[in-house]
């Protein structure tokens, strides 16, 4: 007697490209992909223009890359492509008041 397999060969195929999804996803957060580090579609806006169309959209997903350094309360982000990390071609800088200033009480 033969017994039925646990996962059809679709549902093998489907839960492949899944895994795949996630280990690209992972691997483009590791390289440390804009759109993948906490930066929103609409911040995306590369050329300045006002409008982040869909093209820069895509590039923020996929070859522009952020860098983010911390000086105390002052963190900056440094946004670059890929190809040329050492020249960024915009710099976000927020200061965050209260995080480091607050003593716990008695």
């Amino acid at each position: 007697m033969r017994t039925r397999a646990r996962f059809s060969p679709r549902r093998k195929a489907l839960l492949a490209a899944v895994l795949l999804a996630l280990g690209a996803m992972t691997a483009l957060r590791l390289m440390g992909i804009a759109g993948f580090n906490g930066t929103q579609p609409r911040e995306m806006d590369w050329n300045d223009d006002g409008v982040a169309t869909g093209a820069e959209i895509v590039q923020g997903y996929t070859v522009i890359g952020i860098h983010e350094t911390r000086e105390g309360q002052r963190t900056c982000r440094h946004y670059a492509r890929l190809r040329d990390r050492q020249a960024p071609f915009r710099v976000e800088c927020r200061v965050e008041f209260g995080k480091q200033d607050a003593e716990p009480g008695p």
